[in-house]
Parts: structure tokens; sequence; C-alpha cells
């Protein structure tokens, strides 16, 4: 069963495709995010690929004097026209001011885009601003502001404790025209040379020179420019590999909206928004051992010790937000709803009962709970855990082990790692339903973990091993990434193998990117073992391979994989590998026999223009995929056997034994016999990657197939249904959306 998820995955199925010539208005289930009076019909703006609703936070301060770090511009805390257009674009736009922030209101389980709109934070705020960022929000400066995010080293990291005026960027020369510069999701509405009009007045504008020798010179896109020098960047993009969300400066100041203006905000803010593959929630409310940040040590005993942790989740496309103490409560029902995991450091305060029995429904609903206690040192923090975790079979016990943790049980969450650092470090008792993972032998276990209902805990006994100053040692950082995968999908239906080398991790692949789009629960895995292991721990709906690297994909794998589509399962699978076990029946269960290896740098030629994977959500509408990266062997072709369908191939239309894309056993199975990865251009001009695109279609298709049977028989068992009405026109006609919200457990 799925648990509740406010904001977070929104199971967005494409049904049909219905050819129409005129406009039409279709029944479809209602998105999870709720409709309000500001909201229009959830139609995509002009960069949404799926309908969603985009959570806006506009910075209210109508102290408009310069704070001490920012020395030049004037500010501005007029943003009506600037409402009104998202508004108007349906996005949720809430205003917050100091005294809200300072309150700590700007989380990203409530906001995914923050605005400053020519203003900038007040000093007391700063921090909590940047805690936004740093926890995968989105920012967008409009003129002056960018001297907070200068300051706050946003962009560029060197400027940090700077606003870094003619360092990094100046007030450009009076100018109303700015040229567009770079195709983007962010300038999806126009082509490159067309311009924008601003009013004439000094813009603040990067110096794209000064930018391009920072760290994040490879991150960042100059998207418009003054039109008399091309170097004073006007709006700039910023996408991060290593910390905090994604970040917009552009020209404007929100009291009016210049000519062609609206399309490129609109877009923006959408681009902006996190698509996570969860949320994550550290309590400071219970003055924990260790806080993230520096400015944690009010809530912490020491300051900062998970910086790095939290920029690795983050930049694995997690959210994260801390849990400050309340009058109103702390771990409660409400506050832990938009969650999917929370994260306990060695708490000094005691849980209420109230508490207890909310974590402990939380977890049972579906939530993941990790939590780290210490060695015979800290009885009373341990029995503060012990004392939490009284429903699991897990207990801290106050007697010091060994340091060193080399003893590994076979799990899931061990992918990749060898040892872990444990210094001095307590140990756990482990009973009923818990297992040991990690220990320095089978009666010393620092690391155990327990299935609860429909979630999942975890329980480590040191502290070390996830602090800044050793998280990079051993395999403790790899371990970290694999709890959160591990503790966040305890309800996923999907099953990823990835091992894609060129995007900065492994969970911002195109493939983790198109599943996180969809807002589909998944499982990571980048071994072929701990695929074999975990599709043997529990049934999966869908079975996705994305293998375009690891020439060694061992034939056992291969053997699995036929194992599960035999049994029903369904799978999507992009390899180069069949001309290395030609004869694996796994490869005639899928419709097909090996060819010929794929000829270099060749076209994949659509050849079944109307099937939805070519068209549903993305309307691609180019005939062809062109590869861009050439992975040396880019795949093969295939013959395909009765029993299958060619929908695309190596000739321009279909041939024998030329076949790359089949659909094969009744729907259930896609192969890709041409590397998808591969198509890392933009051929459709469309402003996103076509590989992208690709994966978004097929997983679309086949996870329509997994939701939509039951509803013919009156629905589907613990969903609530809607009927609403939505169009979205193409110009191949009308989609119809199908988006499933799970019911909340009572």
């Amino acid at each position: 069963m799925k648990k509740t998820k406010i904001y977070k995955k929104n199971m967005i199925i494409l049904l049909s495709l219905t050819v129409l010539l005129t406009i039409s208005s279709l029944p479809i289930i209602t998105t999870a995010n709720p409709l309000n009076s500001q909201t229009k019909d959830l139609a995509p703006t002009s960069s949404q690929i799926i309908p969603k609703t985009v959570r806006v936070a506009i910075y209210n301060e109508p102290n408009i004097t310069r704070p001490g770090y920012a020395t030049l511009g004037n500010m501005h805390n007029n943003y009506t026209a600037l409402k009104d257009l998202l508004i108007g674009a349906g996005y949720e736009v809430s205003e917050l001011t100091a005294s809200d922030i300072s309150n700590h209101k700007l989380m990203t389980a409530d906001y995914d885009v923050f605005i400053l709109a020519d203003n900038v934070p007040r000093e007391n705020i700063t921090n909590y601003v940047k805690e936004f960022w740093l926890g995968g929000g989105g920012i967008i400066s409009f003129d002056s502001a960018i001297s907070y995010i200068c300051y706050a080293g946003m962009i560029p990291p060197e400027s940090e404790g700077s606003e870094g005026y003619s360092v990094y960027w100046n007030y450009s020369p009076f100018s109303t025209v700015q040229n567009i510069t770079t195709r983007h999701p962010v300038t999806k509405a126009y082509q490159v040379n067309d311009t924008i009009t601003e009013k004439s007045i000094d813009w603040a504008a990067f110096d794209w020179t000064a930018l391009q020798g920072t760290s994040i010179a490879s991150e960042i896109t100059k998207l418009a420019t003054k039109a008399e020098n091309s170097n004073l960047a006007t709006v700039v993009a910023f996408d991060p590999t290593k910390k905090g969300g994604r970040v917009i400066q552009m020209l404007g100041e929100g009291d009016s909206i210049g000519v062609n203006m609206e399309d490129i905000i609109i877009d923006a803010i959408d681009w902006l928004c996190p698509r996570p593959k969860g949320r994550i929630l550290f309590d400071l409310s219970h003055f924990p051992y260790y806080g993230i940040d520096a400015w944690d040590l009010s809530y912490a005993n020491y300051a900062p010790r998970y910086e790095i942790l939290r920029d690795n989740l983050v930049n694995r496309s997690y959210t994260i937000d801390k849990l400050y103490p309340s009058p109103t409560g702390n771990l409660t029902t409400n506050n832990l709803l938009p969650y999917d995991m929370l994260f306990l450091c060695m708490p000094e305060l005691n849980f209420t009962s109230s508490e207890v029995t909310a974590v402990t429904q939380w977890v049972n609903n579906g939530g993941g709970l990790i939590a780290i206690g210490e060695n015979a040192g800290f009885v009373d923090e341990n029995n503060i855990i012990n004392y939490l975790y009284g429903s699991y079979d897990l207990q801290m016990v106050s007697v010091t082990g060994t340091s060193g943790a080399t003893y590994i049980v076979d799990h899931p969450t061990v992918e990749g790692c060898l040892e872990i650092s444990a210094s001095a470090p307590g140990t756990i008792n482990y009973s009923g339903d818990a297992f040991p993972i990690w220990g320095f032998d089978d009666t010393e276990i620092y690391v155990a973990g327990q299935e609860y209902g429909n979630g999942r805990v975890l329980l480590m006994s040191d502290l070390a091993a996830f602090r800044d100053t050793t998280i990079n040692t051993f395999s403790n950082l790899q371990y970290a990434i694999n709890v959160a995968n591990w503790l966040i999908s305890g309800d996923a239906e999907v099953l990823l193998f990835v091992d894609e080398p060129d995007s900065p991790n492994y969970y911002r692949t195109p493939v983790s990117n198109a599943l996180n789009e969809l807002g589909i629960d998944f499982y990571l895995t980048f071994d072929d073992d701990y695929t074999n292991l975990s599709l043997n721990l529990q049934d999966w709906k869908l079975l996705i391979i994305d293998n375009p690297w690891i020439p060694g994909f061992s034939a056992s794998i291969l053997t699995t994989v036929n194992n599960f589509v035999k049994e029903g399962g369904r799978l999507i699978m992009s390899t180069f590998r069949v001309n290395y076990d030609p004869t694996h029946p796994l490869w005639a269960r899928l419709g097909f026999a090996y060819s010929q290896t794929q000829p270099g740098s060749s076209s994949l030629y659509i050849w079944d223009a109307a099937h939805a994977i070519f068209n549903l959500p993305v309307n691609y509408g180019a005939t062809r995929f062109d590869p861009i990266r050439d992975y040396g062997d880019e795949g093969d072709l295939l013959t395909i056997y009765p029993n299958a369908t060619a929908l695309a191939g190596y000739t321009v239309s279909e041939t024998e034994d030329n076949a790359n894309i089949v659909l094969g056993n009744g729907g259930k199975t896609l192969f890709n016999g041409y590397l998808i990865d591969q198509f890392t251009g933009d051929y459709d001009d469309s402003a996103y990657a076509d590989n992208f695109e690709l994966w978004i279609n097929e997983i679309s298709f086949m996870w329509a197939q997994i939701i939509a049977g039951p509803i013919i028989d009156g629905g589907i068992p613990g969903y609530d249904i809607y009927l609403v009405s939505f169009a979205v026109t193409f110009s191949i006609g009308v989609i119809s959306i199908i988006t499933l919200r799970k019911k909340r457990k009572i």
C-alpha cells in the first residue's frame, strides 16, 4: 500500500490520446495538489511537462533600506504585477515576511520557489533563506537581489560573505532590449536572438567572463544578455551539482512586467520547482548532539556537523527541512505528514508520549526513520532513543563496542560499500523482525534495521560515520546515500538499475529525472548483484534497466530478469549487451533475436509515429532521434519475432532485422536496443533533452497499464477519485491524464 504524500509524488499516468480537431474537455482523475480560488485548471503552463501545482513564496519586506551587506541599488516592495502574473498562470502564491521566515515558515515541504523581487533579506534571516536553498528549494532573484545571492554564496560560491559588486556583477547602462542567447526550459517560448523588453533602467547583470572563472562555470547558463553587450548577462540559470537548489537571476522589479517577459518568468518558476525523490526532516526540536549548519548551535550541542551529508542528499534529488522547536508541537502528525524520512541525531530532550505515537503511526504508514545513538558514555541519550523505538525490535545498549565495522550482512543499504568508520561505538540489540547490517562481528552490531508496517526503521550506534570530518572516509558517504534511498523507498513499486556515467550522480540521470518528473516512487540500484538481491526481496510492478556503461553486467542478472518477465513482471530495458549473450533466453522472451551490432552514430527512426511512447505526455513531433553522446558500443539491431512489435529502428521505415525499440509480452515489456541515454541533444527543439523525453514517455506508457486496469472495475482501491474538466491541446490532439491521490490513513 502507498503511503500518504501531500506534495511529493503525484502518480501521473497518461491513459489515452484522442485525436480531435477542436479543443475538448475530458474527464480525468485530478492531481493531489489542492485547487483553490487562485488557481486555474491544471493545464500545463508553457514549460510544464506534467501538470502540477507549484507553490511560490514572495518576500514581503516593507523596509526597503539596504541591509549592511548590500551597499548598492534601490530596493522595492511592489510586486503586484508579478504576483498577478503567477496567480494567472495557476501557481499558488503566498507572501512571507521577515517575521514569518525567522519563525521558520520557509520550508521546502510548504514552498517550492522563493522570490526576491528586487529586495533582499534582512540580516536576521539571511541564513534561513539560505537554508531553504541548501535544502533544495528554488530561488529567483530580480535585479538588485543579486546582492544577496552573491553574499549567500549561491552565484558564485566564491562570493560568499560579499555582495560581489564590480567583481561578479555590475549595473548595466540604461537598456530596454535583451537578447535570448540559449534554448532552455526557461526560454522555451523563445528562439535564440529573440528579444524581451523591460523598462529602461540600469539593470543588475552578471559579468559572464568573471563567472566563467568560478567553480560553477559548467553549471550556469546564460539565457539573456543586454542587446549591446553579450558579456552582461541579465538572465542567468544555475543548476548546481554540488549543493543547493536551482537559482535564477533576472532583470525586473515586480511592479510591472515588460513586453514578452511573461513566459520567461512563468517558465522560470516551473524550472526552479524541485521534483524530489523524497522529503527528509532533520529534527532540531529535541536538542540533537549534532546540527547541520553553524547557525544550528542554539538548537544542538555541536554545529556544523552534517553539511556534507545534507549537500550530498540534496544533490541526489532529495529535499531537506529542519524541524525547529515550536510551542504548538514538534513531532506531530501534521508536521510529519509531508515527509518520507525523519533523521534523529542523539537527542537530549525526551519525546512526549504523543510524539512517540505520531512517529510510530507515521512509520507504520510508510515513513522511514533513522536514529543515531552512541556508546556507554551517553546512557541518557540512548534511553531517549529507546523510548521512541519502543514499538520496534531495536534498542541501544550502553556498552562500548570495538572500533571498526567490517562485518557486513547482505542488505540493499551496503551496495557499493566495504567498511564504515566506527570509533568506540555503542552496540545494538536486535530481535524479532529486526536484522543486523554492520558490526565488528556478529556479536557487536552497530547498524540494524527493520521493516515496520509499510515503513522502515534504521538504528546506528556511532556518531562518527556521517559527520563532516569523517563522512568522506571509508564507505561512509555511500552508505548514507544508500540509507536514504532504502528508508524512503519502502513503498516503491519500481526498481531501477542505472549505470549512466555522465550525470552528476545516478540519482540525476535522465531515467531518474523522468521518474521524479512523473512523481513515481522508485528504489535505485547501480550494481547488478544488488539488483538481483532487490528483485528477490520484494514484489515490483516495474523493473527499469538503464545499462549504457558496465560491460560486465552479468548473465545471472539476465536470468533473474527473464524469470521476472516470465512471472508477469513489466520491464523497460535499455542496454548494449545483447551481442554479449546473443542466445540468452531473455531476448526470445522479449520477442527478438540478435541481428548485428548497431552501426556507429546512426539515427533511430520512428516506425510507429502514432504510438504513445512518442506522444504521451511529451509530443516528440520529430521523425527520428540522433545520438550526441557516443558510448562506443551503441547497441544492437534486432530481428523481431511474430509475438512482438517493432516501434523504431535503424532505417527510415520498418525493415527486417533492423529494429531497435521492441514492444513485447502483450505490452508488458519495452526493449531499447539503441541506448536511450545517447540522445543527449534536442532534435525536436523542445528545450528538453531527447533522452529525458523518451524515458518519460516509455515509463508513462508502462505505468498507465499498471494503474489503469482496476479503473474499469470501479476504481483503484485506496485512492480517492475525482472528476474535473481538463484539456491539453497539442498539434495532434488531446491527452487524457490520470492522477492518483493516495487516501490518507487515519
